[in-house]
């Protein structure tokens, strides 16, 4: 990115003010006293990208009086009835765009951008107008928000990735700019300080390793679209399973060898279903041959005799009342032991419940234990901090002879006891399951013996020629018989469902176990290595002496630079400590704490180092080659420094870096801060809002 010109416009009742320049590639510092207006200049650059939030806050709100409200000049006021802001800007294949948005306006929000695909700034180029909206919902992801098109014409292709509460969203192009553009009132608080809060987890974080150019985007997508993937198959297993379940429930059949999970291991050959007859397991194979052996015989039957039929039912309706009486037994028995079961479940799973607030409480207990060893505490250690006698873990009486578990013991039993809890559990249920099954069976049976008693006693009253409880005894097979068969039919579709749901499943693991197990890759690691080597020269060559620079460490999970594992940046210390660091000698523990002016030097490096590792021709990542500092020169910086500072921005080729500074307002300290570096120089009056013709 390259910004070309910059323009303000200010109308008020009786006078016109303004300002405008043009920007070149390279160095360019706009100088000027603090009274100068500088800062005003910077902000509403960002303010013309829709970047008022790295200021602080929204739309004009964000910006200085002296744009929006009033102009003084030379001892008058003058109200502002019109402003705006416009910039001209490049991208890297030439493309060049100027965008105006209004400050103060009858006509325009601020809310709104105009934007001319052309240099009308510095060429006058006169073509249509695109409307954009800013600052409001879906302007980032939306064809005619602001933040899209800005996203589009500068190339960069900003990635996805999870909010607070676990959503998917865009990395805001706010964010990213926030690591090369500093305003001077908080910009200099931290290594990217002025990130917006859009509830991006780890913000920071993500930005650097955009700009780095990571894969850790492409395999966050990667492993989502896994997740995804993963999810709707088991969501589709269970669905297949309840409803291949509910099925053969209804038949009182069982299925064997087939989880309610989605396994991906699944061996269809294992695959069988089972019916519980009188306590004993029967194949569905032999259940289907006994019908027919059933219905063969009811045949044979019905092939008698009248007179065989007559005598024949007396005993049958004995037998059928012997039989209705022993299921009626076993159904009532079968209730009981569901009942017993479902009350063994229910206080099963309150004992697991206590056992898991217990095991919790201790490893809290065990955890505020450890932590009070490492800051040496004598209770920590079960040692009395006054009479140093030892401390017994349990409240339990001292005096009882028995043994104490301490915490860690406690801990290791409550969790062998939680496991075994939920093993058992999984007993429990299965016998629910096969108690309802027995339920069901023998709730069928009897009433299809009912059923056919009244037939048979019928037969008898009425001594009908054609039986009616024959007839009722083969319908009633016929019926079962088709639907066990129906469902054996039926069997094989659902094999081959959860067949390929398992295949699908074991290809999601096979690549997903491709990805690897590390968050960086190889490439990812020699990136961050190369930005952190970056990052150690810059602050050896802006004279950082808080600390060795060799000593300086770089944190691949924070990506912030430690020394002693302390995170690098300004501490203030106390008087006592004060005193206490000049008598003691400089070592690795004392040399984190950064003066002011050093821990500047740091986020200068860390920005620049950003860009320089960006821009490295193995890198090749999505910095877009522009950096504004406001003021960098804070807490009375050596102008060794900023002459380093200015040096370096001015070597890198590709780079626009766009400079605000007062110089402390000496021709001395511009001169040597600046001797010997190429720059385009912008000096200011004593407002850089002045009248325009």
């Amino acid at each position: 990115m390259l910004i070309r010109a910059f323009k303000i416009d200010i109308r008020c009742s009786e006078k016109k003010f303004g300002f405008q320049e043009t920007f070149n590639k390279g160095l360019n510092i706009i100088r000027g006293s603090n009274s100068s207006g500088k800062s005003t200049l910077v902000n509403c650059m960002l303010y013309s990208l829709g970047m008022e939030e790295l200021v602080g806050g929204k739309n004009d709100g964000a910006l200085q009086y002296a744009v929006r409200n009033r102009v003084e000049f030379e001892g008058e006021t003058f109200l502002i009835t019109e402003s705006s802001v416009s910039i001209e800007i490049e991208n890297r294949e030439g493309e060049i765009a100027t965008i105006t948005r209004s400050i103060r306006s009858e006509h325009f929000n601020p809310k709104l951008a105009r934007v001319v695909e052309g240099p009308a700034l510095t060429r006058n180029y006169t073509g249509p107008i695109t409307y954009k909206f800013i600052h409001d919902g879906y302007s980032a992801v939306s064809t005619d928000g602001f933040f899209k098109f800005l996203e589009e014409f500068l190339k960069l292709n900003l990635p996805e990735v999870y909010d607070s509460s676990g959503k998917r969203v865009k990395l805001y192009l706010q964010a990213v700019f926030a690591a090369f553009a500093v305003e001077q009132k908080r910009g200099w608080t931290d290594y990217i300080a002025n990130i917006p809060f859009y509830s991006v987890k780890d913000a920071r974080i993500k930005v650097v390793e955009f700009l780095l150019g990571t894969q850790v985007f492409e395999q966050q997508a990667l492993r989502s679209e896994l997740d995804f993937e993963s999810e709707k198959l088991n969501s589709d297993w269970n669905n297949l399973h309840k409803k291949v379940s509910i099925e053969a429930r209804e038949l009182g059949l069982k299925l064997e060898g087939l989880s309610s999970k989605i396994d991906a291991e699944l061996d269809p050959a294992n695959i069988g279903v089972e019916k519980l007859v009188e306590g004993k397991k029967y194949k569905l194979t032999e259940i289907v041959a006994s019908l027919h052996r059933r219905h063969a015989d009811l045949e044979k039957k019905a092939n008698g005799t009248p007179e065989d039929a007559n005598k024949n039912a007396i005993a049958d309706i004995e037998a059928k009342t012997r039989e209705i009486n022993h299921l009626t037994a076993n159904y009532e028995n079968a209730l009981s032991n569901l009942a017993i079961h479902k009350a063994t479940l229910a206080n099963h799973s309150q004992i697991a419940k206590q056992a898991a607030e217990e095991l919790a409480k201790n490893q809290v207990a065990l955890k505020l234990k450890k932590y009070g060893a490492e800051l040496g505490l004598d209770t920590a250690n079960d040692s009395c901090p006054t009479c140093h006698q030892h401390i017994e873990d349990s409240l339990s009486s001292l005096n009882d002879p028995g043994s104490k578990m301490d915490i860690e013991t406690n801990i290791r039993y409550l969790d062998s006891q939680a496991k075994m809890l939920s093993r058992q559990e999984a007993g429990i249920k299965i016998k629910i399951e096969e108690s309802e099954l027995s339920v069901k069976d023998y709730s069928s049976r009897l009433e299809r013996a009912r059923s056919l008693l009244a037939a048979l006693r019928s037969d008898v009253t009425k001594g009908a020629t054609v039986s009616r409880a024959l007839l009722k005894q083969q319908l009633f097979v016929e019926v079962e018989l088709e639907k066990i068969e129906k469902f054996n039919g039926k069997l094989d579709y659902f094999i081959e469902g959860f067949t390929a749901l398992a295949a699908s499943l074991k290809d999601n693991q096979k690549r997903r176990k491709g990805l690897g197990s590390e968050h960086y890759s190889s490439d990812d690691l020699f990136k961050i290595d190369l930005f952190f080597k970056l990052f150690r020269s810059n602050a050896g060559s802006f004279d950082y002496q808080s600390a060795p620079i060799k000593d300086i460490e770089f944190d691949r999970h924070t990506l912030l630079p430690y020394l002693a594992k302390i995170e690098l940046r300004e501490i203030l210390d106390t008087s006592a400590e004060k005193k206490e660091k000049e008598q003691a000698p400089k070592d690795g523990d004392m040399a984190q704490n950064s003066s002011a002016s050093d821990f500047v030097r740091l986020i200068w490096s860390y920005i620049i180092a950003l860009y320089q590792a960006s821009a490295h021709n193995l890198v090749k990542g999505n910095h877009p080659g522009i950096i504004i500092f406001d003021e960098p020169g804070q807490h009375s910086m050596a102008t060794k420094s900023q002459l380093a500072l200015f040096k370096m921005l001015s070597a890198e080729s590709s780079l626009q870096a766009i400079v605000a500074a007062s110089f402390d307002d000496s021709d001395a300290a511009f001169k040597e801060s600046t001797s010997g570096v190429p720059f385009k120089y912008i000096r200011l009056g004593d407002k850089c809002i002045s009248p325009i013709d």
